[in-house]
């Protein structure tokens, strides 16, 4: 029987991500909330060293943690060039763009650490999940009747929250069975009612991988994400081809995807720096970059309007930190992709979770912000519980081998 306390701090903490939107409309102060979480990875990290100073370093730093940090620096150190050398936004917002775009990564290794301290059994966290399921659903059906009063949660929030919810209800033990499928049913309207072609690719490809991990006890490799991909381009195909084939050069997506590589091409290879294309302080703030590129010319994507510059996330990494920081951003998701596989061998529901998650991300890459969207940041929570319990139980397995 785990403690109550740590399952209370763990599920009020997954509650506040998955209410993040709506509680930070009602306190502006919140909007900082998933920031603080990932920022806390740094005095978790020294903490933990500190404990652990004097045992075996396979007890401090599991897997590859070492190797994210390294990868993480050398991001920062990387990407902060372009600011050091072109000077197009000052250092402030610099800094802060720096932490957002590598929020993702905190947030995952802040769980990690929690997780060592509170001990989650995330598979029986049910009942949590039930709940928040029910007044996430109660919520939207109360904002959708009373808008001029309440925050009605966009499409894309929708879209994401409901799809890891409702992975996360057949995840879980099902003590109360008729209550489990009454949630389910609520997160399958959900995901309808949020009119994304994403909604359905999500369903699609967990209802795939349940069958090939859960069934057929088949590790996913990348090829078979890959087979993935094809059905739910298709679904997507008729606004990828109104953006970037029949409005190429008219609407916003071709327009910074364009702006990008030439930006690529311009500053190879360390782009112009953080905060200084397609991030939310690039538009706050708009960027001299856009003046630079004629992005300005267009009416949708002005200074007096900053609308769409924020939607995509590739074009983000490429414009703004160039080619070398994008393929060490590609190497932390490589070696996320590695920790995930290993969970293959211990336990095949919590794989298959894992697993989703990361297709779920990369499939928000190639039409929203991705990694750095904020409404993905719960995903970062839950996959960093997950991947520390299982480090955790692989890391007492090894004591008997030492």
């Amino acid at each position: 029987m785990q403690k109550r306390y740590p399952i209370v701090i763990w599920s009020i903490l997954l509650g506040f991500f998955v209410f993040h939107r709506v509680l930070e409309d009602a306190i502006p102060m919140l909007s900082f909330f998933d920031e603080c979480i990932g920022v806390l990875c740094i005095p978790l990290a020294v903490y933990d060293y500190w404990k652990n100073k004097n045992k075996n370093e396979n007890q401090r730093f599991y897997g590859n943690r070492k190797l994210e940090f390294v990868f993480l620096i050398l991001f920062l150190a990387v990407g902060a060039a372009g600011n050091i050398c072109y000077h197009f936004q000052p250092a402030w917002i610099a800094m802060i763009s720096a932490v957002l775009s590598t929020k993702y990564f905190l947030i995952l290794l802040s769980a990690g650490f929690l997780q060592k301290y509170l001990s989650i059994d995330l598979q029986e966290q049910e009942f949590t999940v039930e709940i928040l399921s029910i007044l996430w659903f109660v919520y939207y059906g109360i904002a959708f009747f009373f808008r001029d009063y309440l925050v009605v949660p966009e499409p894309w929030d929708i879209c994401a929250k409901s799809s890891l919810l409702f992975a996360m209800l057949i995840f879980c033990n099902h003590k109360k069975v008729w209550l489990y499928r009454i949630c389910l049913f609520l997160m399958i309207i959900m995901l309808i009612l949020s009119g994304k072609e994403k909604s359905y690719g999500a369903i699609l490809a967990f209802a795939v991988l349940y069958y090939l991990v859960v069934h057929k006890k088949v590790q996913t490799k990348l090829r078979y994400i890959l087979y993935m991909a094809v059905p739910i381009v298709l679904l997507a195909w008729d606004k990828i081809y109104y953006y970037y084939v029949q409005g190429h050069g008219q609407y916003a997506k071709s327009i910074m995807t364009s702006a990008a590589l030439k930006i690529a091409r311009d500053y190879f290879p360390i782009g112009t720096g953080f905060g200084t294309y397609g991030s939310t302080y690039a538009a706050k703030y708009y960027s001299p970059v856009y003046y630079l590129y004629g992005i300005a010319d267009y009416p949708e994507l002005g200074e007096q309007t900053k609308m769409y510059l924020t939607d995509l996330f590739w074009p983000i990494l490429l414009g703004a930190n160039g080619e070398f920081v994008t393929l060490l951003y590609c190497g932390l998701i490589g070696i996320m992709f590695v920790r995930i596989q290993r969970v293959f061998y211990y336990h095949k529901r919590k794989y298959l979770l894992l697993i989703y998650m990361l297709i779920f991300m990369l499939m928000t890459t190639f039409s929203e912000a991705g990694f750095m969207q904020p409404v993905v940041m719960i995903y970062a929570f839950v996959m960093g519980t997950l991947l520390e319990e299982y480090e955790a139980k692989r890391n007492q397995k090894m004591k008997y081998f030492r």
